[in-house]
C-alpha cells in the first residue's frame, strides 16, 4: 500500500525504481521479515510521507453463521445457512437457478447484509468492513467490464488502486493474460471480443487483484468446453499460490465435483 506525498508513484514507473533504489535494503529487511512472520505476514515501513506495506500470502477465513436473508415482501432467498470457507480453501457450492446461489456471494461480499445471522472475514463482520478493506474480489455470472477501455485495460484496473512496483506488475499482466489466452487480445475493446472472451477478461482482472477472497458466480458458464479445465487450473494455481480462499457457486454439478 502505497500512500502519502507520491501520488502519482504507481503510474510512474521512474518514481518506482528511484523509490527501489533508494530504500532497496530496508524494503528487503521488511519483506524478509514479513516472511518469518507467523502472524498477519504484514510489515509495515515508513518514511516521511509515504507508508509501504508488504503483504506476503493472504490469509483469511469465511465463515457463515445461520445468516438468513429475507426479500420484501417474506420471500425467503436464504435460510439459516452455516458455511465455513478455510482460509486459503476452495468450495463449491451448487445449486438449481434461483437457489440463493448469487445471493449468497453478494452477502459473502458484504454487498448485503443478512436479516439474521453473521458473516465473517476472519475475525470480522463482512458488512462493517469499509469496500476498499475488504480484500474480495468478485466474478459475476454477466461479465463486468468497462466498455470503453481495451482488454488489456480492463485487466490492469486493479493496479490503480492497489498499485505493484512497474516490473512486478508487468510480470503479473504477462503471467495472467497468458495464463487466460488474452496476450493476443489485450488491444481489443469489449464489443471485438466473444461472450467467452470477455469472461475471461473478467476473471484475469480478479487474480491481477490479488484478492484476499474470491467469489466466483458460474465463472466457466460463457466459456467452450475444452477452455473449461485450463481456466480453472489457472485460478486454482494462482489461487494457491496466494493462499486465496475461494467460494465458487454453479449449477452444473460436474464443475462442482471438478472444484
Amino acid at each position: 500500500l502505497l500512500r502519502g506525498g507520491v501520488g502519482s508513484l504507481a503510474g510512474a514507473p521512474g518514481e518506482g525504481r528511484h523509490y527501489g533504489d533508494r530504500h532497496g535494503d530496508k524494503a528487503e529487511e521488511c519483506r524478509h521479515n514479513a516472511a518469518r512472520s507467523t502472524g498477519r505476514g504484514v510489515c509495515q515501513y515508513r518514511i516521511p510521507g509515504l507508508s509501504f506495506r508488504l503483504t506476503q500470502k493472504a490469509r483469511v477465513e469465511l465463515r457463515f453463521e445461520n445468516a438468513s436473508l429475507m426479500y420484501p415482501p417474506g420471500v425467503h432467498a436464504l435460510v439459516s445457512v452455516c458455511l465455513r470457507v478455510a482460509s486459503g480453501a476452495c468450495v463449491a457450492v451448487v445449486g438449481p437457478s434461483g437457489g440463493g446461489k448469487t445471493t449468497l456471494l453478494r452477502l459473502a461480499a458484504g454487498l448485503l447484509r443478512p436479516t439474521t445471522g453473521t458473516v465473517w472475514h476472519g475475525s470480522r463482520r463482512a458488512s462493517d468492513i469499509p469496500p476498499e478493506g475488504r480484500g474480495v474480489a468478485v466474478a459475476f455470472q454477466v461479465p463486468a467490464i468497462y466498455p470503453h477501455l481495451t482488454a488489456g485495460e480492463n485487466l490492469a484496473f486493479p493496479l490503480r488502486y492497489h498499485p505493484l512496483p512497474a516490473a512486478e506488475a508487468t510480470r503479473l499482466m504477462a503471467d495472467v493474460a497468458a495464463a487466460f489466452g488474452l496476450s493476443d487480445l489485450l488491444s481489443r475493446k469489449p464489443h471485438e471480443l466473444s461472450g467467452g472472451e470477455r469472461q475471461r477478461v473478467a476473471l484475469g482482472r480478479c487474480l491481477v487483484r490479488r484478492p484476499a477472497v474470491l467469489l466466483l458466480d458460474e465463472p466457466l458458464g460463457q466459456l467452450d468446453v475444452p477452455l473449461r479445465a485450463a481456466v480453472r487450473d489457472a485460478i486454482f494455481t494462482r489461487c494457491r499460490d496466494r493462499g486465496t480462499t475461494v467460494l465458487w457457486v454453479t449449477h452444473d454439478p460436474a464443475e462442482a465435483a471438478a472444484v
